[in-house]
């Protein structure tokens, strides 16, 4: 990109910024607990003339109590989740919704270690308030019937830890508990620091790095079995996930006390590299671009980060460009199209990256990526150009790019499979889902169920 071109994106981003913070949806008041928004793609001005601004996250409250739910099924019929997927969804939860506090234990045995097989999974939005059992147990069988294992959600350390002697981990243990008796496998993503934590000076993010080791040991240790991989942060390369400004030191000493306090808690689990929001912008009150961003944090200290991470984790854009497709030799159609960030080949720059800092070795796991159709939110205009049915191609021919041409990626999760269940209409994840807001199937996740599992 060229100089001059860098300095209308940046004034592009300036200019759009404000919109895009009230199109996202999310706070630490929203009622449901799940992963963020699936890329913080560049928003538009026109379908035309697009800038590379990264839109924030939607990142919501995994804690409060949901009052938006517009389904709560009720239980009714057992279900086997070895079952061959059934025609259509069936979201019937298999036992009582008691209100039983879970008390999670350390396993007995030390779980398997995972990365080298392919990971299958979906971002869900759970519940982890005291009527959201039902609900909890009916996303377990949806994600079952799809033929997937996993599960990826957000836990947001604010929450969990309102002070530094002041914990609330029973919504939590709650969700845990739920997917953990279904027998699926999770990802968790810790974000959202506390304020209490946060350095005042604004010279860095934590005031001591040693209040998030000690909640990861904590946490890791609760769940401990239960829990078999740990994303550390969520997009730290977007400024308000980090506290209004962006520098690769601070997630290199945060992954250090992440990694640090998870080998204490549960030396089996898995630590993954946060996902980077892909965009084009480099001003560090905004964003920086992830290409850019990576580099620096395998500059930061001669490599130190080499040592805190499993996998690499990572999140790729996709508006209405195809999987094939990638900027500059095979553009997508005007408009939301002219940067590298605005594609699902973009994974393939990150793993340049990685190769050149002596990181291939290190396997990758693409934790959001998907597509929307049209959707009412400011920002998310190119959903328009996306049907049901291309949505569901562009997600089976993603699978089979990483499949067959990608050895160095071993796990994806789609976004979303379910927030339409907990949300509305104009709520820019409502459109990415999966799933109907009654629990029926859309396109994207017939052809899930139907994706052969290798």
């Amino acid at each position: 990109m060229t100089k001059s071109s860098r300095i209308v994106l940046l004034i592009g981003a300036m200019v759009l910024l404000f919109p895009l913070l009230a199109a996202c949806g999310g706070s630490d008041d929203d009622a449901e607990t799940a992963s963020s928004s699936p890329t913080a793609m560049a928003a538009a001005s026109t379908p035309t003339e697009q800038s590379t601004t990264p839109e924030p996250e939607s990142d919501t409250d995994p804690t409060a109590t949901s009052s938006a739910a517009s389904v709560d099924p009720t239980p009714t019929a057992a279900s086997d989740p070895t079952a061959t997927p059934a025609a259509q969804v069936e979201p019937t939860a298999t036992s009582e919704t008691t209100d039983a506090e879970p008390e999670p234990t350390t396993a007995p045995e030390p779980p398997p270690q995972y990365g080298t097989e392919f990971v299958y999974g979906w971002n869900v939005a759970m519940r982890g308030d005291d009527t959201g059992r039902a609900h909890n147990l009916n996303t377990n069988i949806v994600v079952q019937q799809s033929g997937f294992e996993w599960v990826r959600f957000q836990m947001e350390w604010s929450q969990f830890q309102r002070g530094p002697e002041s914990w609330d981990p029973l919504p939590m243990d709650r969700v845990i508990q739920d997917v953990y008796s279904s027998g699926l496998k999770i990802l968790v993503t810790v974000a959202k620091a506390p304020d209490w934590a946060l350095d005042p000076s604004g010279q860095q993010l934590l005031s001591d790095y040693g209040a998030f080791e000690e909640f990861m040991a904590f946490v890791s240790d609760r769940y401990n079995g239960r829990v078999q991989a740990w994303e550390i942060w969520n997009e730290q390369n977007l400024a308000h996930e980090v506290n209004g400004y962006v520098r690769a030191s601070d997630y290199v000493d945060l992954l250090r006390a992440g990694h640090n306090g998870i080998k204490r808690g549960d030396p089996n689990a898995l630590i993954v590299f946060g996902g980077l929001t892909p965009n084009g912008v480099n001003d560090p009150t905004i964003a920086i671009d992830d290409v850019q961003y990576m580099e620096e944090i395998y500059a930061y200290n001669n490599g130190e980060v080499l040592q805190y991470y499993d996998i690499m984790g990572s999140h790729v854009s996709a508006t209405q460009t195809t999987p094939d497709q990638s900027w500059p030799d095979n553009p997508g159609p005007e408009g939301w199209s002219d940067h590298p960030s605005f594609y699902f080949r973009r994974a393939e720059e990150l793993r340049q990256v990685m190769v050149d800092n002596g990181d291939a070795e290190t396997m990758m796991w693409i934790t959001e990526f998907g597509w929307t159709t049209e959707n009412q939110a400011t920002g998310y205009e190119y959903g328009q150009f996306n049907s049901e049915e291309d949505v569901a191609q562009y997600l089976t021919r993603s699978f089979e790019i990483m499949l067959d041409e990608w050895d160095w990626v071993t796990g994806a999760f789609v976004w979303n499979l379910n927030w339409t269940t907990l949300t509305t209409p104009d709520d820019e994840k409502y459109p990415w889902s999966a799933i109907n807001e009654d629990w029926s199937p859309r396109p994207a996740y017939t052809a899930m169920r139907e994706l052969p599992k290798r």
